[in-house]
Parts: C-alpha cells; sequence; structure tokens
C-alpha cells in the first residue's frame, strides 16, 4: 500500500494484490471529514482509492482489519482526526516505494488486464545478469537544446549576433564538455543551423530516454544596460497546459508507462504525479546550476524564474531553459560570442549537471515515447 497527498485536500492510496468486494461501490459521499470518495480497479491486482476531504484533517492511523464472522473481506480503515490541512502530508505512513516511476507502475497494467480483475497475471521472467548489468551501466542521456534556428534566427544583439547562432556554439560547446566527462550520453536536439517545432524539441528528449534536458537561449530587452543570465522551470501555467494537451491528445505515456487505460480519474492522478516529480527535479538541477554560474558569468537577480515554455512541457523529463545572457546587452553579446567566455560558462554547465546526478545517486529511467514568449 502507498498513500499520498495530491496537496489540495485529498489522499491517494495505492493497492495492491487487492481485490474489491463484488458490492463495493466505485463512488460515494462521505461524511465527518470526509466529502467524498472514488475507487478504480486499475489491474488484475491493483487498485487506487481517492479521498476528498472537505476540512482540515490528518490521519491518525491505517488499520487493515482481517475477516471477522460478521464481515468476511478483508478492510481497510483510515482514521482521521481535525486538524490543519498542513499536517495532512506528514501524517500519512512511509512510502514503499523508492520512485514515482514504481508508484506509476504499481496501478498501471497491461491495457489486456484492465478490465479483467478476476485474471491474475503471470510474474514477468526475472532480467539475466546481463541485461541487469547492462542497466546499471547505463549512462544518464543528457539532451541539449540550441534554442530557435533556421528560419528563426530569434533576437538579434546590436552588433547583428543571432540568438540561433550564440546558443548552437554554446550547445556544442556544452556537449563537448560533457562528453569529456565520459559519463554520459548527449543527445543535441540540432546540430546544424536548422529549424525545429517546440514539440519536436522535446520529442527528441522522450525518444531518448532522456535523464535530463536543458535549452539555451539568449535574452533580449529594449533596456541595453540589462544583463546577466537566468534559469528558468516550467510554472503552474505551464503544468497545467501540459495536463490539457495531453487529455487533448490522447498521449499518456509517463515513465514508459501508458496509463491512458486507466479510469479517467485514476489517469488524472498519475499523471500528475509523474508532472510533480519532474517539476522537483527540474527545480533541484536548476538551483544546482544557478550555484554552479554564480562567479562564473552574471546573473539576474532572482535567477529562477518559472516560465510556460513549450520546449518545458514533457510530464517526465527534468528540463530547464538556460537564459545565458541578454544578446541586446553589447556586453552580454560580446561574452556569447567570446570562446573562451563561452568554454567557461559551459564547463560551469557541465559541473552542475555533474553534480545533480552526483546527488541523485541512480539514474532515472525516463521515458519513451517526452505565460510568456514560445520557446
Amino acid at each position: 500500500m502507498d498513500a499520498e497527498t495530491t496537496g489540495n485536500g485529498r489522499i491517494v492510496v495505492s493497492l495492491t494484490n487487492v481485490r474489491f468486494a463484488r458490492n463495493f461501490a466505485q463512488a460515494g459521499q462521505g461524511a465527518g471529514h470526509v466529502a467524498g470518495y472514488g475507487a478504480a480497479v486499475t489491474g488484475a491486482n491493483a487498485a487506487v482509492i481517492t479521498i476528498d476531504l472537505k476540512k482540515g484533517a490528518k490521519v491518525a492511523q491505517i488499520l487493515p482489519l482481517p475477516p471477522s464472522a460478521a464481515n468476511k473481506n478483508n478492510r481497510l480503515v483510515i482514521d482521521l482526526v481535525s486538524a490543519p490541512l498542513s499536517e495532512l502530508t506528514a501524517s500519512l505512513p512511509q512510502k514503499k516505494f523508492n520512485t514515482i516511476t514504481e508508484v506509476i507502475a504499481a496501478v498501471t497494467p497491461p491495457a489486456e488486464t484492465m478490465l479483467s480483475p478476476a485474471v491474475m497475471t503471470p510474474p514477468s521472467p526475472k532480467p539475466s545478469a546481463d541485461s541487469a548489468a547492462a542497466a546499471v551501466l547505463r549512462k544518464p542521456v543528457i539532451v541539449v537544446d540550441a534554442g530557435h534556428g533556421g528560419s528563426d534566427p530569434g533576437a538579434a544583439g546590436p552588433n547583428g549576433s543571432a540568438e540561433s547562432k550564440v546558443t548552437l556554439a554554446a550547445a556544442l560547446a556544452l556537449a563537448e564538455e560533457l562528453r569529456n566527462l565520459g559519463r554520459y550520453e548527449v543527445v543535441l536536439t540540432r546540430s546544424t543551423d536548422t529549424r525545429l517545432a517546440h514539440e519536436e524539441r522535446s520529442r527528441i528528449a522522450r525518444d531518448a530516454k532522456a535523464e535530463l534536458f536543458i535549452s539555451l537561449h539568449a535574452d533580449a530587452i529594449a533596456d541595453p544596460k540589462v544583463r546577466g543570465g537566468s534559469v528558468y522551470t516550467l510554472s503552474d501555467e505551464g503544468t497545467e497546459r501540459s495536463a490539457r494537451e495531453a487529455r487533448e491528445k490522447g498521449d499518456y505515456l509517463v515513465f514508459d508507462l501508458d496509463i491512458g487505460g486507466a479510469d479517467p480519474q485514476v489517469g488524472g492522478i498519475l499523471y500528475n504525479l509523474a508532472q510533480r516529480e519532474t517539476g522537483n527535479e527540474s527545480d533541484k538541477f536548476a538551483e544546482i546550476l544557478i550555484g554552479k554560474l554564480a562567479g562564473v558569468t552574471p546573473l539576474l537577480n532572482n535567477t529562477h524564474r518559472r516560465g510556460n515554455f513549450k520546449v518545458l512541457l514533457a510530464p517526465d523529463v527534468p528540463a530547464v531553459l538556460l537564459e545565458l545572457a541578454f544578446i541586446s546587452s553589447p556586453r552580454d553579446e560580446a561574452n556569447l560570442n567570446s570562446p573562451a567566455w563561452r568554454k567557461k560558462s559551459m564547463a560551469a554547465t557541465a559541473h552542475a549537471i555533474d553534480a545533480y546526478f552526483q546527488q541523485k545517486g541512480a539514474v532515472r529511467h525516463a521515458s519513451n515515447s517526452v505565460g510568456g514568449t514560445p520557446r
């Protein structure tokens, strides 16, 4: 069993090796602290229960009850007591799953077993020693995206520099730094002056099973005195946009698992969990990156910012957009065209990537499918 909260007064309980009684109601009104509940069978031996609270509460205990003379079914009792909503998450039991991938996998069955709870899925064969070793030795895949390109040159500097050209030079320099480390597989979304659609850039990341996506850009503003870099992660508006586009396109593939066949409510919950996990990882990397760039290149105040950028929408690939500098500033434009500055700043970026993966410890296997001006 695994219990989570979505942060808005909803408790999500994921169960494995269970089967609902025939007369179990799949939705209903609650009482006391509970406004209502929903339940869905998500596979031959998996289910999800959602509990919506109507007032502040926390979990006092979760108690499984064995069959008795009065009731021959196994039961799960969740006791709630009044408390500020902020105390709900801390009151939940320790999760038994190590990653969000495991949570989704536990409640996302193969399509053929989705509506057949009476049919038990045979256990998957154990991976061979060679395949297990290959998984352990697999290098993290880093996708480096040079913004703009081709017929879309992006912003222009006072001396005529094109954003698409300076970002490509930076992307090539970053790829070289990462390859020299020997610990990463590097994929460039473009290595020449060509134009790519925003969706194609994130699709490259997902198809490559990327562990991290970094999109390089150069900022611009009317005031030539403004200079410095900044790092963007996805805003709440962008997160909602990603979920909306997934619904419209029917693209519910996250972490190699297709959750589109699940009950719509359950599928939405799982998609949101994936987004939250990915957003947390993106934020972690953004903070590490800012720390490594500080002192190496000028940075804006409030360096970590949030934006509704298309290239950051993948629900299962941690991603940041790095504004290298202001191409509209003559001093920053000179930096963007300087091989020495480029090497120094991209070396710092590579060190940030290295620090991020050292902090993670183990390689996370990403998906195999991946407000502001669109990037």
